[in-house]
């Protein structure tokens, strides 16, 4: 496939910014992740459609309309991790969002890391770990466990770019 044009990117992120971010939030971003920002630090593709194609056969076209980019720009992935990090899965991280705010999100969990999945925001539930009260401590919710509103879509984000077509989502 020929390669993707990418618009309104923001200066290159260096890997010196990559590593803060995964310092201050204790993970490990997906090195070809780490890659795409490094070459294009945020800004939207030419071709922005995944198709994803549900449980049931069904095909739902995903617009992405915003990559996140680190420290330069508006939409930053400090800013989104900053607002959103205590309504995702520990193991959730975002990385872009469609013109109606859900959000296009990357796993660093050790049972699926690197995997592409979506959060429609008008059915999803931040999942709730378990909480006992003789100790009056909680738990993290299980690894997968992201709660409903949450699809699946590529094993990883080098996938989920290459799913990437041109096109006027349905």
């Amino acid at each position: 496939m020929e390669p993707n044009p990418w618009i309104g990117a923001e200066t290159p992120a260096t890997r010196a910014d990559i590593e803060a971010i995964e310092q201050q939030y204790g993970f490990t971003l997906p090195e070809d992740y780490k890659q795409h920002l490094l070459q294009h630090n945020g800004g939207w593709p030419h071709r922005p459609i995944f198709t994803e194609v549900q449980p049931d056969g069904e095909r739902v076209d995903r617009d992405i309309s915003d990559f996140y980019s680190v420290r330069y720009g508006e939409s930053t992935l400090e800013r989104s991790l900053k607002s959103l990090r205590d309504q995702l899965h520990d193991d959730l991280v975002p990385f872009g969002r469609d013109g109606g705010g859900d959000l296009f999100v990357l796993s660093v969990g050790p049972q699926d890391y690197g995997s592409v999945y979506y959060i429609a925001h008008e059915f999803y539930t931040p999942p709730e770990g378990e909480y006992d009260e003789e100790t009056d401590e909680s738990t993290p919710p299980a690894p997968l466990d992201y709660g409903p509103g949450v699809h699946f879509l590529a094993p990883s984000f080098t996938a989920f770019l290459d799913g990437l077509v041109e096109g006027t989502p349905v």
